[in-house]
């Protein structure tokens, strides 16, 4: 239980709560409205040059209680090892999925799978490994 709230309850992964160093989060929220339009129970939270590692981990921890509705939620962390990841570490759990190296195609990738009521993290993992293509190798210009 962190700042009075109780993680691990229910089933389904259905908030996202987007992390990072500075406004980078933000700018991945509002890149994925320009393709899917407002989001319920997605948020962003950054990690600012004044704040403790304290400070992040409550503001995430409201972010959470704000997105989790009972179903859970998952947290994209923008850098492994980073502040960020690891105060989101402190609240992982089995309804509170962590993954880091966020990138766009793994939101928009939980977006879509949030839609059918089926969130696969191992999947997001892979997705976001093959989102990262060296496209002058694919067009032959090396």
């Amino acid at each position: 239980e962190i700042a009075g709230y109780k993680y691990c309850l229910g089933k389904n992964m259905v908030g996202i709560v987007l992390i990072s160093h500075g406004k980078m989060a933000q700018g991945m929220l509002d890149s994925a409205k320009v393709l899917f339009g407002e989001l319920a129970q997605v948020v962003s939270v950054e990690l600012n040059v004044d704040d403790s590692p304290e400070d992040f981990r409550i503001k995430l921890s409201n972010a959470i209680k704000k997105v989790d509705i009972g179903d859970g939620a998952v947290v994209l962390a923008d850098l492994y090892g980073g502040t960020p990841s690891n105060q989101a570490a402190y609240i992982a759990c089995n309804n509170v999925q962590v993954i880091s190296g966020m990138n766009l195609t793994i939101f928009l990738e939980l977006l879509s799978m949030r839609l059918n009521d089926l969130v696969e993290v191992e999947k997001l993992v892979e997705y976001g490994k093959n989102g990262i293509v060296h496209i002058n190798k694919i067009l032959g210009i090396e």
